[in-house]
């Protein structure tokens, strides 16, 4: 609308901004905008918003402009201050304000469905229902244009139909093997549409779902089920209730996104002065790269390059598989105590947790947070069982309850798991915040380091 306002003015005067232009007009802009949000509060809301064609997304911003219009010309009526505005100037005005309106409601549309949707960012669903019933219900979720979920996957659990396509969706899974795939793929939620349940232990499966810590939608009328949270919700067109372990409040979400954004880009600057230090000193002991990158799992399965500054030889992965026999970590995780690949300087940036700066990078991009879980290697979450996957329901973070409680004194993979968990099951900013004071002490008096 200020745009729309701005070139009206130009239009109208020749001129964009002006000292009489803001006495004058400066009020009406105002005006305009807190009246906008009333009648848009009023007749307008976003339901049905990705449903509806490009003819009738123009009636609608037609139509929110005639409403505003009218109540502009009531206020003139009313207050007798017409003779003042120009005529030429609220009719260009509006076609203006109609034209930049609909083609940033077009774009927003294919912002959402083109690429959020299509991005790692959204949640990841996978379908379990039977082979009679898949295409439909693909077909009326794809007729509902929803923008913040993709199935991207299908579970047939009446016949085995994996590696087949239905309505261009790959199907992924059968009844055997549908919580083993569930774990090794990319899974946010579940939604469950089974007729009559008589493929699948419903009660079974929802707490299978639970425990490895994805979120479980039922299209289902009425029935009871011992299990956790539930809340009733529309999706993809379906009613549904939706069980998980844990409800998330989204603005509190919101909060430690912000939070995250806010310390990663103080972490960022912090990084840049101490890398001037720590460069030089890798590259003299140590020719190679300076940032060792590799590929962790995060949350719910995704996978991403995390960024540590280099504390090992260049060799050090392939050297790896010598050394597996000394691993000293119980379960899926590797550890030995003073691991010849560690260079000098690799050992004091690991002491004080240097190293692990570049990490802010991860953080600003959204693949972890300041404060989360820690995040496993592929080849960690490759042997995961189902109830291991839980730990992953939160983004991994550069600090948590592992990282603070003798990280390099728990030996047992479990330990950490259940860690890991006790962090997802009472989240909170209030804990992040706790858990950041934490790891300044453990980083100053370095507890739990090698």
């Amino acid at each position: 609308m200020t745009i729309a306002f701005a070139a009206a003015v130009w239009v109208r005067y020749g001129v964009m901004f002006d000292e009489w232009i803001r006495i004058i007009y400066g009020t009406i802009l105002m005006v305009l905008c807190i009246s906008y949000i009333c009648i848009f509060a009023l007749f307008e809301s976003y339901q049905d918003f990705f449903k509806r064609g490009f003819f009738e997304e123009l009636i609608r911003v037609g139509r929110l402009n005639l409403i505003l219009a009218l109540f502009i010309s009531g206020v003139f009526f009313f207050f007798k201050i017409g003779a003042v505005y120009s005529r030429v100037f609220f009719v260009t005005f509006f076609l203006f304000n109609m034209a930049i309106s609909y083609l940033l409601r077009q774009y927003f549309k294919i912002i959402l469905l083109g690429y959020f949707k299509q991005s790692k960012l959204s949640n990841k669903v996978m379908l379990v229902t039977t082979s009679t019933s898949a295409e439909s219900i693909l077909s009326n979720i794809k007729k509902e244009r929803e923008w913040g979920f993709q199935i991207t996957g299908v579970a047939i659990v009446d016949k085995n139909m994996a590696g087949k396509e239905i309505n261009g969706v790959p199907v992924v899974a059968h009844r055997e093997n549908l919580f083993d795939v569930v774990t090794k793929e990319v899974v946010d939620e579940v939604l469950i549409n089974v007729p009559n349940a008589r493929h699948l232990q419903l009660d079974e499966a929802i707490l299978e779902f639970e425990n490895i810590g994805l979120t479980v939608n039922v299209s289902i009328a009425t029935f009871n089920l011992r299990v956790h949270e539930k809340t009733l919700k529309n999706f993809g067109g379906y009613n549904v209730l939706t069980f998980t372990t844990r409800v998330y409040n989204t603005s509190s979400m919101l909060i430690k996104r912000f939070l995250d954004i806010v310390g990663a880009l103080v972490g960022l600057t912090l990084t840049f002065f101490i890398s001037l230090l720590i460069v030089p000193a890798i590259l003299i002991e140590s020719p190679g790269p300076i940032i060792f990158s590799q590929t962790r799992i995060g949350k719910n399965g995704r996978r991403f390059k995390i960024y540590k500054f280099r504390s090992m030889y260049a060799d050090a992965e392939k050297r790896k598989k010598e050394l597996m026999a000394q691993n000293e970590m119980q379960g899926l995780m590797f550890k030995i105590t003073k691991d010849p690949r560690i260079t000098k300087v690799g050992a004091f940036i690991r002491k004080t947790s240097l190293d692990e700066l570049p990490q802010f990078f991860n953080v600003l991009k959204g693949d972890m947070s300041l404060v989360g879980t820690r995040p496993p290697t592929e080849d960690e979450f490759l042997q995961y069982e189902g109830r291991h996957k839980r730990r992953l329901a939160l983004k991994p973070g550069i600090t948590g309850l592992w990282q603070v409680s003798g990280r390099s004194d728990i030996d047992n993979f479990e330990d950490v798991v259940k860690l890991d968990l006790e962090y997802i099951d009472n989240w909170s900013i209030l804990l992040d915040m706790k858990l950041l004071l934490k790891t300044v002490g453990v980083v100053v008096f370095r507890v739990g380091a090698r």
